[in-house]
């Protein structure tokens, strides 16, 4: 089967300005997805502005690198796409191989490179009950090797991932490591989660200094490039889901630094209200000391911080 997708689609124009009153009007145009497609039995090929989700993580995910949520991210219904040629072959005992090709352009150039570009093959196969992912890539001309597994143990599932990086200054290793876990009390819906991460780009030994940053050119990288969100080496994260109504749902979540220490709370309140209409709501608040992470880093002046105060979130969607 051979199809075309395209939605989501914001339209701009070049900008143009009127020389007599001095006003200027910009104009941009932006497909969020539009691509090309064959679907078969057991291979599927896509070309084309899409997105694409690998890893075993629910918080904290360093195996995926393509557009990846923040952490602390409230809605996640809907990912960022690139333009890609995206192929997956489907085997007959569940297990699948995907494959991803990203074309970048130089951002002072404007020419096609190499390395700027990705090239990445996951297998996703099944062993018994565990599951397992192996990956290798070519992400801005570093190597990247990642190993992970998922399964169930005890009534809960247990997950993790393990990612290598070959830099230009050396091998970076991230790991990964959860577990979930559902049950029922007091007539309630409950669903808890658990996960630590090791970033292998953060900062060591709570170095946040101006100058510290500039001595870790790959993690600056790649929070340029929003591939990650945390500064620091060592998290945990953690989050309790309870059903107070069929239609309510009520998480609180914490994402802390291990090693500041300092964190955000967050409440997440979910109301579906209607068939095709949901109401979702989050507040959240950083915690820690000026220094860390969360309390703000130290903005080079005496006393002086960037930070973030607390937030509030609401959003009504309407599907249709």
């Amino acid at each position: 089967m051979i199809g075309m997708k395209l939605s989501s689609c914001t339209k701009t124009s070049n900008r143009t300005q009127n020389r007599g009153t001095g006003k200027s009007r910009q104009w941009v145009q932006r497909m969020d997805r539009l691509n090309l497609g064959y679907a078969g039995d057991k291979a599927v090929v896509r070309f084309g502005r899409q997105a694409v989700s690998w890893g075993n993580g629910l918080i904290f995910n360093p195996m995926d690198f393509f557009n990846p949520f923040n952490p602390a991210a409230i809605d996640t219904e809907y990912k960022l796409g690139e333009d890609m040629l995206y192929a997956q072959y489907l085997f007959y005992n569940g297990a699948d191989l995907q494959t991803v090709a990203v074309v970048r352009r130089n951002a002072v150039s404007g020419q096609v490179e190499q390395d700027e570009s990705s090239l990445a093959i996951k297998y996703h196969g099944i062993w018994g009950a565990p599951e397992f992912d192996l990956m290798v890539a070519e992400h801005y001309a570093q190597r990247v090797v990642g190993v992970g597994v998922s399964t169930d143990f005890g009534g809960a599932v247990w997950r993790g991932d393990l990612v290598w990086t070959d830099t230009r200054s050396g091998s970076s290793t991230s790991v990964v490591a959860g577990v979930s876990y559902s049950w029922i009390a007091g007539g309630l819906n409950w669903a808890g989660l658990l996960e630590y991460h090791y970033n292998g780009f953060g900062q060591p030994d709570d170095e946040y200094g101006a100058a510290d940053f500039l001595h870790n050119p790959e993690l600056l990288r790649r929070l340029a490039r929003g591939e990650t969100f945390n500064i620091g080496r060592h998290y945990l994260g953690a989050s309790v889901t309870v059903e107070l109504m069929p239609l309510l749902n009520l998480t609180p979540s914490a994402f802390i630094n291990l090693t500041d220490p300092s964190a955000l709370a967050q409440v997440v309140l979910a109301y579906d209200w209607k068939q095709d209409i949901q109401l979702l709501g989050a507040l959240s608040v950083p915690l820690g000391p000026g220094g860390s992470e969360y309390g703000g880093i130290d903005a080079g002046q005496p006393g002086t911080y960037f930070s973030t105060g607390p937030s509030l979130f609401l959003q009504l969607a309407w599907y249709f």
